[in-house]
């Protein structure tokens, strides 16, 4: 896992990141949507509401979080306002 922080343009940017398979290509539009996930059957807990909640609490913010997919594994940036 890789976690960095940095401060770009009067922002702040937060990265986390992993070396898995990523996001399949199919789920990404329904990502930030509350209750899905990419393998319900994967035999992991979860509600699918992890993204959906952090990109709602990133935009209450005045900021942002996406999926970057230029890279291998699952890269997230979370962008907020600095100050």
């Amino acid at each position: 896992m890789l976690i960095e922080c940095a401060a770009v343009a009067g922002t702040v940017r937060v990265t986390v990141a992993d070396d898995g398979p990523g996001v399949p290509e199919e789920f990404r539009d329904s990502l930030f949507e509350p209750g899905r996930r990419a393998t319900p059957g994967d035999g992991h807990d979860g509600a699918g509401l992890g993204l959906a909640l952090a990109r709602r609490l990133a935009r209450a913010a005045g900021g942002d979080i996406a999926l970057d997919t230029g890279r291998a594994g699952a890269r997230f940036t979370v962008t907020l306002p600095a100050g």
